[in-house]
């Protein structure tokens, strides 16, 4: 049995034997955890079903420099051809080739 279920059937138990187990500090402080782990459930349970369908990033999930460190730019610097498959569907001397051509054609591009 875990720890959890142990502390919750000592809650469930009656006064007599419930003193036995946990004084009154060990009690106060066990029920003002259950509390805030269950507060923070519910707020998290909200936040997931207020809106299920946002699917924009908010300021925690952005990175701290969007000019620096992009992911973009460590793929294209890691010249690693599984990543660029993966990502692109071509190995990197492929975009190599088709940067050149279009650079050609369109004049310079920015890739970063």
């Amino acid at each position: 049995m875990s720890d959890h279920n142990l502390a919750i059937q000592h809650l469930l138990l009656d006064d007599d034997e419930a003193e036995h187990q946990f004084d009154d500090d060990e009690r106060a402080r066990f029920l003002a955890a259950a509390i805030i782990a269950g507060s923070e459930v519910s707020r998290q349970d909200r936040i997931d079903t207020r809106h299920p369908n946002r699917l924009y990033l908010c300021r925690p999930q952005l990175l701290p420099n969007p000019r620096i460190n992009t992911p973009w730019q460590v793929l294209y610097n890691s010249h690693n051809d599984r990543a660029f498959i993966t990502t692109m569907g071509v190995d990197v001397s492929t975009f190599s080739s088709l940067l050149t051509a279009m650079t050609r054609i369109g004049g310079r591009w920015t890739l970063w």
